[in-house]
C-alpha cells in the first residue's frame, strides 16, 4: 500500500488523484488531520485514516501496512518545528515498517539553504 500524508492539501490531493489514475483505490492509503474532509477519498475505496504530524500515534495508525509513504512536507514556516514534524513522521514510517519513504521537501531546497526544512541533508542524515 502507498500513503499520502496531507492528501486534503492542494498537492496532496493531486498526488492521490494521479496514483488513482494508476493503481487501484485499495492499494491507497491517505493519512489526514480531518479524516471528515477525505470522505470522496473514502468512498473511491481509498484507506482514509486521521494522522498528525504532532501525534505520532496517529501516524503509526496511518502507516500500518504501508510499503511505501510520501511525506507531503507540512505546511508550517517555522523550520524547526517542520524539522520536528517530519522527523517523527520518518520515525513513525520506519517504526510501522515502511520499506520506502519519500518527502516533498520544500521549494528551494539546497544545501546551502538557511531554512532548516529545505536542506536535504537535514533530514537525510536522520534516516
Amino acid at each position: 500500500m502507498i500513503v499520502v500524508t496531507g492528501a486534503n492539501g492542494n498537492l496532496g490531493r493531486k498526488i492521490v488523484e494521479e496514483l488513482l489514475a494508476r493503481v487501484p483505490a485499495e492499494e491507497i492509503g491517505v493519512s489526514v488531520r480531518d479524516a471528515n474532509k477525505a470522505q470522496d477519498l473514502k468512498e473511491c475505496g481509498v484507506r482514509v485514516r486521521q494522522g498528525n504530524f504532532d501525534d505520532s500515534e496517529s501516524l503509526l495508525h496511518s502507516f500500518e501496512q504501508a510499503s511505501q509513504v510520501l511525506i507531503v512536507s507540512s505546511n508550517t514556516l517555522e523550520g524547526e518545528e517542520a524539522v520536528r514534524q517530519h522527523q517523527t513522521a520518518i520515525d513513525m514510517a520506519k517504526k510501522a515498517g515502511v520499506g520506502r519513504v519519500l518527502y516533498t521537501s520544500h521549494m528551494g531546497s539546497s544545501a546551502t539553504s538557511q531554512f532548516p526544512p529545505c536542506s536535504p541533508m537535514r533530514l537525510q542524515k536522520r534516516f
